[in-house]
């Protein structure tokens, strides 16, 4: 009997693209080798699985099918992805509508209640996630503050949908973004545009694909299980060409047809606590703040005394030497310093960290702050 397994994948997706070499390590293990089969915008998935099936591969894993896809073969069919009740094929994909719901309430647990979603129209598991968005905000009596725009999984479509908001003038303070490449154009936008990420606006994505940490992006976003899922999927043709004694589940009730697996929220350096909930009445002096400085100036002090700057005092600061916390601390009347940033950081003690560091190293210790569960605000470069 053959060994080989086709894969029909897309050359624009870098999530993809990670699967297919995931797929490798996966049949490399089970004693099966890959044969790929690229669908393009003028060569659809059917031809594709079509000719990988004239080539002798005994089953076909196909990555993100759609509603219109149609495959004709005698071979058994694997879907990565959303499971399409017309297709006779096992489905093995992530509990999208999860991940969406865990997006969402990241948000609203910061304090966000403005959240919109960039939909990804009819691409693969979008369906799902815009589920997820909405059933999120319903859950927590946020219905009407619903807000969709369309989508289609590209950076291009997540530059436009920045556009469109910045058009309308009336921007969200969070937005959740259906897959990372959208992510990516839409932060580039509202970043050329003067909007602060995640100052002035937060923003999530889906898939933590390669890009998601690359540079200072550093993007919250839904994990999913790419092992998890290229393992199930091989998994899934052993049993359809009788290599496992475990029987597939080719259908049945249920959003999938064989396995889902659990998304994991990544949380990084795209989200934060909108202004409002700073500065609003509802906790008003209940934060306690740490100051990471290595010098404090005639400005510094007037801002940190500005009403309304910080909703509580700073009790805590900490600087690159002892020497120099010491003096900045003497100077604001603080009792307490540290002479290294993460000992500030760890603090359990402090809630919210003010980082007055120059732009260089300013957003690596905020970033470095929030991961440690601080509320942050930073300095304005002046």
């Amino acid at each position: 009997m053959s060994r080989l397994i086709g894969v029909v994948f897309g050359a624009t997706s870098p999530f993809e693209a990670d699967l297919v070499d995931r797929l490798y390590a996966s049949a490399d293990a089970a004693g099966y080798q890959l044969a790929l089969g690229l669908h393009t915008s003028s060569r659809g998935r059917p031809r594709a699985v079509a000719d990988l099936v004239e080539q002798g591969c005994v089953a076909v894993i196909v990555i993100g099918a759609e509603y219109d896809d149609r495959f004709d073969v005698e071979v058994p069919i694997v879907v990565l992805g959303e499971r399409l009740p017309h297709l006779r094929a096992v489905t093995v994909g992530t509990d999208e509508w999860r991940g969406a719901q865990l997006a969402v309430q990241h948000l609203i647990d910061l304090g966000h209640t403005s959240i919109a979603h960039v939909e990804g129209g009819d691409h693969p598991c979008a369906s799902e996630r815009l589920r997820g968005y909405l059933g999120a905000m319903a859950a927590a009596g946020y219905r009407d503050e619903c807000r969709t725009l369309v989508g289609d999984y590209t950076e291009e479509a997540g530059a436009l949908a920045a556009e469109r908001l910045l058009a309308e003038g009336d921007l969200p303070t969070a937005v959740f973004l259906a897959n990372d490449r959208m992510a990516i154009g839409f932060i580039d936008v509202m970043r050329h545009s003067g909007i602060r990420v995640p100052d002035d606006m937060s923003v999530v994505g889906y898939d933590d694909g390669p890009h998601a940490v690359l540079g200072h992006l550093n993007l919250t976003t839904i994990r999913q299980n790419v092992p998890g899922l290229a393992a199930a999927a091989v998994d899934a043709v052993k049993s359809l060409v009788g290599d496992s004694p475990d029987r597939p589940d080719t259908g049945g009730c249920g959003f999938y047809g064989a396995r889902s697996l659990e998304p994991e929220l990544m949380v990084r350096a795209t989200t934060a606590p909108p202004d409002d909930a700073l500065s609003g009445s509802s906790q008003p002096d209940l934060l306690r703040w740490g100051l990471l400085a290595d010098e404090c100036d005639d400005h510094l002090v007037h801002e940190l005394g500005t009403p309304g700057v910080l909703t509580g005092p700073i009790e805590v600061v900490a600087s690159s030497s002892t020497a120099v916390a010491w003096v900045i601390a003497d100077r604001l009347g603080i009792m307490v310093s540290y002479g290294i940033y993460e000992d500030l950081i760890d603090d359990p003690e402090i809630d919210a960290i003010f980082i007055a560091l120059p732009p260089d190293a300013r957003d690596t210790w905020a970033h470095k702050a929030r991961e440690a569960g601080k509320v942050v605000r930073t300095r304005d470069a002046s």
